[in-house]
């Protein structure tokens, strides 16, 4: 018996939009080829959405971490999203982290998120798809947890003995 898989289409070619944000994080498909063991046409083929051909065709974990170390997290950024949670880089030995910057941009990101609902609610009470697609809400509440998670990873480092600069 097969089970039906537990991605969408949707979620699949979400998945293929955020390898061509990888791929351009890394300067474009020839520079991402450079670092890693694919081509610049297989790159093409692992961010193409639209020719069935490819529906199936993804990028291998092992070529994803090669991109990710050279260009940052960009598409493990939007896959931890979509499983419902939030990428939190670690600090780096040695780097101190300002408690005041972190809660700032915590707060700052997390009245951003309330003021855009607010927003939609200021015309009849309530929120609607339209509401939060057009003020972008899904996208300021997952920056502001983003933003809450790092303050937390912070104290949970200073918890642990860290210096908490």
């Amino acid at each position: 018996m097969t089970l039906d898989r537990a991605t969408s289409d949707h979620q699949r070619a979400a998945i293929k939009g955020l390898v061509r944000r990888q791929v351009k994080a890394c300067h474009g498909q020839e520079s991402a080829a450079s670092i890693t063991r694919v081509g610049a046409k297989t790159l093409s083929d692992y961010g193409n959405a639209h020719t069935a051909k490819y529906a199936d065709i993804h990028m291998p974990l092992d070529v994803l971490m090669d991109l990710t170390l050279d260009g940052g997290p960009v598409a493990l950024i939007g896959l931890c999203r979509m499983a419902g949670g939030a990428f939190v880089p670690l600090p780096q030995p040695g780097e101190g982290s300002a408690w005041a910057v972190e809660v700032g941009e915590a707060v700052r990101k997390g009245g951003d998120a309330a003021a855009r609902i607010c927003d939609a609610l200021a015309d009849d009470g309530k929120v609607d798809a339209d509401e939060i697609v057009a003020h972008a809400i899904i996208e300021r509440l997952s920056d502001a947890i983003d933003a809450l998670v790092r303050l937390r990873s912070h104290a949970e480092e200073v918890a642990r003995g860290g210096d908490g600069t």
